[in-house]
């Protein structure tokens, strides 16, 4: 029964109840196993989080560069219009789709 539980801090405390009766065990070992898969899940998560914080400063920039932003037409037809900055650095087309 002991092997659902991963960590030896638990297992101790596990082992402290051999003189328990057998529901009781039961009941303690489904609420360790429950404490144990949260403090596992929260230590992961703050490991995790530290090593992002620790690599972010070194890591460079996305590289994904901003739209560009234009604004074609008079009137009721105006267009405005986001373009990837390596489309907007060719040629000017009239087609509406490129």
């Amino acid at each position: 029964m002991s092997d659902l539980l991963k960590t030896t801090p638990f297992r101790n405390v596990y082992a402290l109840s051999r003189r328990w009766p057998v529901w009781t065990r039961h009941l303690l070992l489904g609420l360790l196993v429950a404490i144990e898969t949260w403090w596992i899940d929260q230590k992961v998560t703050q490991e995790v989080s530290d090593a992002i914080k620790d690599v972010e400063p070194h890591l460079p920039p996305s590289g994904v560069p901003d739209p560009v932003y234009s604004d074609t037409g008079d009137g009721f037809f105006d267009e405005m219009r986001l373009t990837a900055p390596w489309k907007a650095q060719e040629d000017p087309s009239d087609h509406p789709q490129v």
